[in-house]
């Protein structure tokens, strides 16, 4: 049997900023719009392109940017509705890392200042679920690209998906803002955080960051952890806390931050820690080099080191995916 089925473009819609597509990121897939309709006739397009892909997909026909794609599968889910929702097309943020992938778009400027994102995806959401077009039991979202806690509709957002029994929903933050929205997140057992804190203290979180915020940002991963916990229900809770380190040459790769870090983790009430090469920016200017020996050294010490301190570890998939393989 041929691989003409593929799950992301049966099962995923994700919206970037300039445009909406099958796919999510890190692949091609096929764009659908780039909002110039309305939300109506937007959500319209989407569930017509939707039945035409699958359609072909049964006929053997694959999209272009399709053909080399690793994750295409001789079958497909028998459930077609949209199971996974990417909203990736938020690039404002009130943090400055200098390692960021979307400095290319923000020029490295960063404020406290809540904005405007692009109003016309949550009408368009609202459109999807009125067309029966998302799966309500089992609908995964990915919250990225630029700061939540400074994107005006992202409450809103938050509510639609809530108020529609979402199964999960993750958000990668600063933590800087304290989010009353991922609060409720927490609260309800519906969804999680990752902070990308790349520190152990705040001397080395402003290099990073450009920010001196570490003290502001640790204290609200703490609040974020009590809220968690108030759910009884959900096994585990307090793991949809997650504290990031990414491993930055020349800043936190050595063992004492790697130690100060876990530290301060166990301190504030994280029961769950995340390893990560940063990849983004090692793929757009390493591109075929080798993976350096510093990272298969932490990544060995932390995995070694986050058990003694009580804390579970997620390596991350795009990390050990590079690292199999050796070069960016």
């Amino acid at each position: 049997m041929q691989n003409n089925y593929c799950n992301f473009l049966l099962n995923c819609i994700s919206f970037h900023q300039l445009h909406v597509r099958f796919c999510t990121t890190l692949q091609l897939g096929q764009v659908i719009s780039e909002y110039k309709e309305n939300p109506v006739e937007l959500a319209n397009k989407i569930t017509d392109l939707r039945k035409s892909v699958k359609d072909g997909m049964e006929k053997g026909v694959i999209p272009e940017g399709c053909k080399d794609c690793i994750y295409r599968k001789t079958e497909a889910e028998e459930n077609d509705k949209i199971k996974r929702i990417d909203l990736y097309y938020w690039y404002h943020c009130n943090c400055g890392c200098f390692y960021c992938s979307y400095r290319d778009v923000t020029k490295g400027e960063f404020s406290d200042k809540v904005k405007e994102g692009n109003p016309v995806i949550y009408k368009t959401l609202k459109e999807l679920y009125k067309l029966n077009q998302i799966d309500k039991n089992n609908l995964h979202v990915n919250f990225g690209g630029g700061e939540l806690g400074v994107l005006k509709e992202f409450p809103k957002l938050i509510d639609l998906f809530l108020d529609n029994n979402v199964m999960n929903v993750w958000c990668e933050t600063s933590g800087i803002r304290y989010s009353k929205a991922v609060e409720k997140l927490l609260r309800r057992g519906k969804g999680g955080i990752t902070a990308a804190v790349c520190s152990g203290c705040k001397e080395t979180y402003k290099k990073i960051k450009h920010r001196d915020k570490y003290n502001q940002v640790m204290k609200n991963l703490g609040k974020y952890v009590k809220a968690a916990k108030k759910n009884k229900e959900v096994f585990n809770n307090s793991d949809k806390v997650v504290s990031k380190f990414i491993i930055l040459n020349g800043f936190n790769n050595n063992y004492e931050e790697i130690d100060k870090w876990l530290a301060e983790s166990k301190k504030y009430g994280l029961t769950q820690v995340e390893i990560s090469m940063e990849f983004c920016w090692g793929i757009q200017t390493k591109a075929g080099q080798k993976i350096e020996d510093y990272n298969y050294k932490i990544f060995d010490y932390v995995e070694r080191k986050a058990p003694e301190m009580g804390l579970k570890l997620r390596k991350n998939e795009t990390s050990m995916a590079l690292m199999e393989k050796g070069v960016y």
